[in-house]
């Protein structure tokens, strides 16, 4: 049999156990104040809808995973972590997608890439001044996932100029970029100025020389030409356009 004093502990620690939980579930825990970072494309607003908080929400039972899933709903969102500050915290650390280009579908139409070639979104218009990707074929779309093209030398060529041009500072002036010919990528600059690329061997050097290019040249705001870069040498010319 069970010794009275036996069943006096197990009393005791089954209230404490009903009284430490009591305490956890509490209003103490409930989340009071929620801190969004790292949003500049999605608003701080829509991140809270797709967090689903409600007032009597607690920190420590909040499902992080099915929240994250929620949140990466947006295409625009590449992940999120969560972290806890007691007793009523919650840290929302989101990483975003960062729009590169744009890609015709159709007449009309845009497909949003980031600088992985992910397709965004579809939209039949654009704001953010960024490359129009011309030349590139592609066979089909998914949103969310990378777009699918026959020529995979052209789209690795046009994923390594997007990252070098905003590593650089340079891509919301790249009007158009053409790829109809992967040795031969021709980059238009405030839609005046053409720089023949090539390929994408040494594609940082080549864009560190465009950038000097235009410090350098007189009046750019006004200047129409073209400059052959397929190679890197000493000396370049810039052929002023009439």
């Amino acid at each position: 049999m069970i010794s009275n004093k036996k069943l006096a502990v197990a009393a005791f620690v089954g209230t404490l156990a009903l009284a430490a939980l009591l305490f956890l579930i509490s209003p103490f825990f409930h989340i009071g104040t929620v801190i969004i970072e790292g949003t500049s494309t999605v608003s701080v607003r829509e991140v809270t809808e797709r967090l689903e908080i409600q007032r009597d929400t607690n920190l420590l039972f909040f499902n992080t995973r099915a929240a994250r899933r929620r949140v990466m709903e947006n295409l625009y969102i590449g992940d999120v972590e969560f972290r806890r500050g007691f007793p009523d915290r919650l840290y929302v650390d989101v990483r975003e997608r960062r729009l590169a280009a744009y890609v015709q579908h159709t007449p009309g139409s845009f497909l949003f890439l980031d600088y992985f070639g992910r397709v965004l979104e579809v939209r039949s218009y654009f704001t953010q001044p960024l490359p129009i990707l011309e030349g590139l074929q592609f066979t089909r779309f998914q949103l969310g996932e990378i777009l699918e093209v026959p020529d995979p030398v052209a789209f690795s060529a046009v994923v390594q100029y997007a990252q070098f041009l905003y590593q650089h500072g340079l891509i919301d002036r790249v009007t158009h970029m053409n790829v109809t010919d992967a040795s031969n990528i021709r980059i238009l600059v405030d839609g005046r100025m053409e720089f023949n690329v090539g390929n994408a061997v040494r594609a940082d050097e080549k864009i560190r020389t465009i950038i000097e290019v235009l410090e350098q040249m007189p009046n750019p705001e006004v200047i129409s030409g073209f400059m052959c870069l397929r190679e890197i040498r000493s000396e370049f010319v810039f052929v002023v356009l009439q």
